[in-house]
């Protein structure tokens, strides 16, 4: 009786360990871009001007290929020699996550939460 116990209570302690792990597996995780390609760039690059209202961002060339997240600041105001307008801005940096979900490449905006699927993407799990 104490072996089927035992028995018994393996069973559960894995179903509810499987459970745990199945729920982790549905959940997005940050990802890298596999290539970056210009029409790729464009599409990260849409997506977060439409967050911010349609102003045109620049991205660097390898966004999302190292690192999962990407920060944004806007430019400056500078004088005619290059230098900041009433010294240093105080202009916050934007944050955004590359997720896998499955098979899909979301890009969630760190600030409000939101998250949007970008087509034509193709990453991979980094586990930074």
């Amino acid at each position: 009786m104490t072996l089927v116990k035992h028995l018994g209570a393996s069973i559960v302690v894995a179903s509810l360990l499987s459970g745990c792990m199945m729920t982790y597996a549905n959940e997005p995780v940050p990802a890298t871009l596999t290539s970056v390609s210009a029409s790729q760039k464009a599409n990260i690059a849409s997506t977060i001007s439409q967050w911010f209202g349609d102003v045109e961002v620049t991205l660097a060339d390898d966004a999302f290929t190292r690192s999962s997240e990407l920060s944004i600041e806007r430019k400056a105001h500078m004088d005619n020699r290059g230098l900041p307008v009433e010294g240093r801005h105080n202009n916050p940096a934007y944050t955004f996550t590359l997720l896998k979900h499955g098979e899909r490449c979301i890009l969630r905006n760190n600030q409000t939460g939101d998250e949007k699927e970008v087509a034509g993407l193709s990453c991979t799990a980094s586990y930074e």
